[in-house]
């Protein structure tokens, strides 16, 4: 009768012991579960209202996957907010949402990097393209499609760092007509 006391005792010890080991682990998961990191796409410095987002505006963070919805940028998306207006102020360290941003898809059009004065030759890298307002655009503006067609030709007019490049402002040079068959 002893002996089968103290088998009796180690079993149940046993199975109360391999029993609350198994709980205790799965309310470890349970405390866990969501706490796992993922990526996703976060503001690297204030964003004002209306600004066109570029890469140096992003940065990518670790986040808890409890916080990330259908509605978190995620970095392999990223490069669809790039040259994207973004339509509230967002601060530093904001997860990225597409909410956030216009649905429309902008065309490209080419500013200056820098300061080009008057007489000089564009050279590739003065060139940047950025996505436009539709509102604020004319056919003087060129397009980065055409970026071949005024790279090297020298400019009538100074542009400031940011200035849109203008078919006005080359000798003259009217801007090509597109979608026009020749007679």
């Amino acid at each position: 009768m002893l002996s089968g006391g103290v088998l009796g005792f180690f079993v149940t010890a046993l199975v109360l012991g391999v029993g609350g080991y198994a709980w205790l682990k799965k309310k470890e998961r349970d405390v866990r579960k969501g706490w796992n990191l993922v990526p996703a796409v976060v503001a690297a410095v204030d964003l004002a209202e209306g600004t066109v987002v570029g890469f140096e505006n992003i940065s990518q963070r670790s986040v808890p996957e409890q916080f990330i919805t259908s509605s978190v940028v995620r970095p392999d998306s990223a490069s669809y907010i790039v040259n994207q207006r973004i339509l509230v102020p967002v601060q530093a360290g904001d997860l990225m949402l597409w909410s956030q941003f216009e649905t429309t898809k902008r065309d490209l059009y080419l500013v200056a990097v820098r300061d080009i004065p008057v007489g000089a030759k564009l050279k590739e890298e003065d060139l940047e393209p950025k996505g436009m307002d539709p509102n604020t655009l004319t056919p003087s503006y060129v397009k980065d499609a055409e970026r071949p067609q005024v790279t090297g030709r020298p400019v009538i007019a100074a542009f400031r760092k940011g200035d849109p490049i203008l078919w006005t402002h080359f000798r003259n040079e009217p801007p090509p007509v597109t979608g026009a068959s020749a007679p």
